[in-house]
């Protein structure tokens, strides 16, 4: 499950947010908190912030997205509870505030949450040292203790999908064109990259269903080839490409036809354009030659008329 946490000073926008996702929040969970007011909830979160003055970043936001096959069959509950395990992890207690909001406008399901990192106590019980390495740690050991696949996992698995469909292209492909084109009847869309000293110098692969249009600014859906495999390079690719250009062109039907013949060997280079002309005015030359005997044949005619 995709999930990310930062510490940071909020303000009343950041719970609006949480709670509103274009008015189709839910809100699934809160603590510690007396009004349902975005404002005055914001307020009471900054008034026990203030317990505690060497904490400056004190709210934790976040999210947790699941994998679309998964978050589908995922009740609002469980992702609830998901989300409470893995925070509870990293310091959450009882006894700090926290909203937790479900958002459904975008085609993946996924959970925000807001955590006053002091607790009513003026106690801060959540660290910012690798906070979203701590929580993203946290996450996976809730997958795993509740039989879910971890983001590790499922990332795997799309790699190698990736990998057999880009290797079952090029077997094919004879240009870039053509893998793109390939791969997209495969349900991948494969964006290239390029600079002024390569050309193309690298490619991100994504499966068009993970393709999130709303959030796809802020995060860049897919996986580059370099993250995809170390064992397939750009230049390899080309070189592939290349050779089976040349098989294609090697095995393709050539023309007897003499305009042909010139058209496709004069785009080599004026010198070779020069010596299949020559080429052809030898042919075209007639291939009797008279001999002595018909000379005198014809001298004899002559005399005679």
């Amino acid at each position: 499950m995709n999930n990310s946490a930062t510490t940071r000073r909020i303000t009343k926008i950041a719970i609006e947010y949480n709670g509103n996702d274009k008015g189709t929040a839910e809100r699934v969970y809160q603590n510690n908190l007396m009004s349902r007011d975005p404002a005055l909830q914001f307020k009471e979160m900054k008034s026990v912030a203030d317990r505690n003055k060497n904490v400056k970043n004190w709210a934790l936001t976040g999210y947790i997205s699941p994998e679309k096959s998964i978050g589908d069959k995922l009740t609002n509950e469980q992702l609830t509870e998901i989300a409470l395990k893995a925070l509870k992890k990293i310091g959450v207690t009882n006894d700090n505030q926290m909203v937790l909001d479900i958002h459904s406008s975008t085609k993946q399901k996924h959970i925000h949450f807001i955590v006053n990192r002091v607790n009513t106590e003026g106690i801060n019980t959540i660290k910012a040292h690798k906070v979203g390495e701590n929580f993203g740690k946290a996450v996976r050991e809730v997958c795993k203790e509740l039989n879910l696949k971890t983001d590790i996992e499922v990332g795997i698995e799309k790699k190698q999908q990736m990998l057999n469909a880009l290797n079952s292209c090029l077997k094919i492909s004879k240009n870039f064109e053509e893998l793109l084109e390939y791969m997209r009847k495969l349900g991948f869309r494969v964006t290239l990259s390029n600079n002024v000293k390569d050309g193309i110098s690298g490619m991100r692969i994504v499966r068009f269903e993970d393709i999130n249009h709303q959030t796809e600014r802020q995060y860049k859906p897919g996986y580059t080839l370099s993250e995809i495999t170390n064992k397939l390079k750009i230049k390899d690719i080309k070189l592939k490409l290349a050779e089976n250009f040349e098989k294609a062109r090697s095995f393709s039907p050539t023309s007897t036809s003499t305009s042909q013949f010139q058209n496709v060997e004069s785009k080599k280079s004026p010198s070779a354009l020069k010596q299949i002309e020559n080429t052809i005015e030898e042919f075209m030359k007639p291939t009797y030659t008279a001999a002595p005997d018909d000379e005198l044949l014809k001298k004899k005619k002559r005399k005679f008329r």
